[in-house]
């Protein structure tokens, strides 16, 4: 399958709206929720307050905007994009409704934003770079529309984990696009984005399954063990960061800045 062909699947998966459906595909922050995707959505979002720069702020792949709309006093010029109409026509909606008339939605792809070069202080993507299959042509497109000294903040999928290896046991899912998180870093460096902080997650998916023989792994009691703070970090995030273990763990949050 040409990477057109793939990109239209996807893109019909989405849209068809049988697996990722507007009034699903996106969850709230919340730090003391019990799931444990919602806390570490929480860790997502505080990162994005702590790294933000005054001007305009860019949710690329946005879904249905929930958290654009929950970061929406960061910035009087905030837009988000994403390749789906549904959920652009969802984000709209609610938007108004949350009467935060100063936000825009637009439909784009993020290996073509629709923004002019150096127009955007911090720009954030959360669960979706892993889904896209050039992800070389999607950094060149963040660091293309930042202004020097911009920020991102980026969560990337790492091929060489346990997660990677249990979502290939997932056909009726699109497919994922992970890759090596030395691959991860060097496409950064090379469109020249400077990491800035980065924290790793998930040494064990906490979502999956699949497969059955692995259920020792994929116990859902991880996700509460995992989930648990000490010294106001998540223990996924202590044991995933521990040298010789980060090189393993699946999510990478990664901010980087734009050289000048």
């Amino acid at each position: 399958m040409t990477t057109s062909s793939t990109e239209k699947a996807i893109k019909e998966a989405y849209e068809a709206g049988n697996i990722y459906k507007t009034s699903t595909i996106c969850a709230h922050a919340d730090r003391n929720s019990p799931e444990y995707a919602h806390r570490l959505l929480w860790e997502k979002i505080e990162l994005v307050r702590k790294h933000a720069r005054p001007g305009r702020l860019v949710d690329l792949c946005c879904a249905t905007g929930v958290h654009l709309i929950e970061l929406a006093d960061l910035s009087e010029d905030a837009v988000g994009i994403d390749f789906s109409v549904p959920f652009i026509e969802k984000a709209k909606a609610d938007a108004i409704a949350a009467g935060l008339r100063h936000l825009r939605f637009m439909e784009g792809d993020a290996k073509a934003i629709p923004l002019d070069g150096g127009t955007v202080s911090t720009l954030y993507s959360f669960s979706a770079l892993y889904v896209i299959p050039d992800l070389n042509k999607v950094i060149s497109e963040v660091a293309r529309v930042l202004e020097p000294s911009g920020r991102c903040v980026l969560d990337l999928g790492n091929s060489r984990s346990l997660n990677t290896y249990c979502v290939s046991k997932y056909t009726e899912l699109p497919p994922s696009f992970h890759l090596p998180l030395p691959t991860i870093l060097k496409v950064l460096s090379d469109n020249g984005l400077s990491v800035v902080e980065h924290r790793a997650f998930q040494l064990l998916p906490l979502w999956a399954d699949r497969p059955g023989w692995l259920w020792p792994l994929l116990h859902p009691k991880w996700k509460s063990l995992m989930g648990h703070r000490v010294r106001d970090r998540m223990i996924d995030e202590w044991i995933s960061n521990l040298p010789g273990l980060k090189n393993y763990a699946f999510r990478h949050l990664i901010v980087a800045e734009k050289r000048s």
